[in-house]
């Protein structure tokens, strides 16, 4: 009987491990969506201020709850005191702290765009690459996880 407790707590703590690796994985795959959102939003072919402004707006308060749960999620995939770690999280604040300015731009020129096209560049050129970091850590995690369980 203690062993058939014991066995079901092992597997009970595993398998609740297990769906928060996911959970947490999943949701940076969330974040890497958000990512292209923002890319897809600022490299608009057809200029519509008000629906730019609008857009961009929405970006920002995802963000801002992005941002406080990021590096939790990203504990999942990257211990805290990697190097990565701390450069992946860098850059994802960098590239908000970027859509904010590029939105106050879009506040004060609505009509003609923003003039400060140095943020475009930067976004344009980070996110490409912190997508591709974050999916390849995501990668390799569930690779590691799914090694684990065969």
């Amino acid at each position: 009987m203690k062993q058939n407790i014991t066995l079901f707590l092992m597997v009970f703590l595993f398998s609740t491990s297990y769906s928060q690796n996911k959970s947490d994985i999943d949701s940076l795959y969330q974040v890497k969506n958000f990512l292209l959102d923002i890319r897809s939003t600022v490299n608009l072919k057809k200029w519509n201020g008000a629906q730019q402004l609008t857009d961009v707006t929405q970006l920002l308060e995802k963000g801002k709850t992005y941002e406080k749960q990021f590096p939790v999620w990203l504990k999942t995939v990257l211990h805290e005191d990697n190097w990565h770690f701390k450069e992946i999280n860098r850059q994802f604040k960098l590239i908000l702290q970027t859509l904010a300015l590029y939105n106050s731009d879009l506040n004060a020129n609505p009509d003609q765009g923003p003039a400060n096209q140095e943020d475009l560049e930067f976004l344009n050129i980070r996110i490409p690459r912190l997508v591709d970091d974050i999916y390849h850590y995501c990668k390799l995690a569930e690779d590691e996880r799914l090694k684990k369980i065969h």
